[in-house]
């Protein structure tokens, strides 16, 4: 029997009229199903959009790639959607959205994750299905105390120059690009308080007594006391933006006096991006909507 196929139909005997491929849409007892977007979250923007989406009607699943990132972001909103600790690979996020996980993507992955966004935006537009990138607002520090670096490297290679007691505040998985300098530089790593994250600051070559484990946000005045308990003399960071906590320790070294290194953002032309929660919200509205339940009668 044809899937969604009235069981009376295949043997004619239900007295509904044979209509060929005439189709007749019909609710029966059931509710309008909810388009479901695929949240590529990860930052703190996540739970906002997914809120600002829910508000605006559609069902949400989110993913993140740390288990305590499921909890940290979207822990009070749990009951109300889906959030799972998983990573998608081009196959697996093919697969997914051939099956039918969801109607349309949002990618909220933070702005140097661009392995995912490269891969989302590619298998959505191989499958037809609407993709929408948020990507939160930049920030432009100060001038006069910014050193501005196109990558890691070439961050690793410039910071000799700039001073000899560095704080390294870029996540734990880029640590490992700096990991050559430990023999020239006084180097102090700020990560997330998890088992992974202070692994990785370990297999980097950092001493525990170089490893500062603690979980933002940080306010202004916190920045700068723990530049000034370490005699920081270099703040090393990526461009995040002021959702990412930038502003406040970028101000803070300025504040001293010091150096910061920024590591400008990824640059992808190609994708046209939204910069707000209601950009994002009424680019995903802009899309059809599908997904009423229909019952198939021939």
């Amino acid at each position: 029997m044809a899937e969604n196929q009235h069981p009376d139909s295949a043997g004619g005997s239900s007295g509904c009229p044979q209509t060929g491929t005439v189709y007749a849409l019909v609710e029966i007892g059931m509710d309008v199903m909810k388009p479901t977007v695929l949240l590529l979250s990860g930052t703190s923007e996540g739970p906002i959009l997914a809120q600002a989406l829910l508000d605006a009607g559609f069902d949400v699943l989110a993913t993140v790639t740390r288990a305590e990132a499921r909890v940290h972001l979207f822990g009070a909103m749990l009951q109300a959607m889906r959030v799972e600790t998983r990573g998608f690979t081009e196959e697996s996020l093919q697969a997914f959205l051939t099956q039918g996980g969801a109607a349309l993507v949002l990618d909220a992955t933070h702005p140097y994750a661009v392995r995912i966004t490269q891969i989302a935006a590619s298998v959505c537009a191989r499958l037809g299905v609407p993709y929408v990138r948020y990507q939160r607002p930049d920030w432009e520090p100060p001038a006069e105390t910014t050193v501005y670096a196109a990558g890691y490297a070439e961050a690793a290679a410039l910071l000799p120059e700039l001073g000899s007691r560095i704080l390294l505040t870029l996540g734990a998985k880029q640590l490992k690009h700096f990991a050559h300098l430990h023999d020239r530089l006084t180097q102090f790593a700020r990560v997330l308080p998890s088992p992974a994250s202070v692994q990785q600051a370990l297999d980097a070559g950092f001493a525990q007594g170089r490893i500062l484990a603690l979980r933002p946000p940080f306010s202004q005045a916190f920045n700068m006391s723990l530049l000034r308990e370490y005699a920081i003399e270099v703040l090393v960071t990526k461009a995040s933006g002021a959702a990412g906590g930038v502003v406040e320790k970028v101000l803070a070294a300025h504040e001293m006096g010091l150096t910061t290194l920024m590591i400008h953002r990824p640059v992808q032309p190609e994708l046209a991006v939204v910069s707000s929660v209601e950009a994002a919200v009424q680019a995903c509205q802009a899309y059809p909507q599908t997904g009423v339940a229909d019952h198939v009668i021939p």
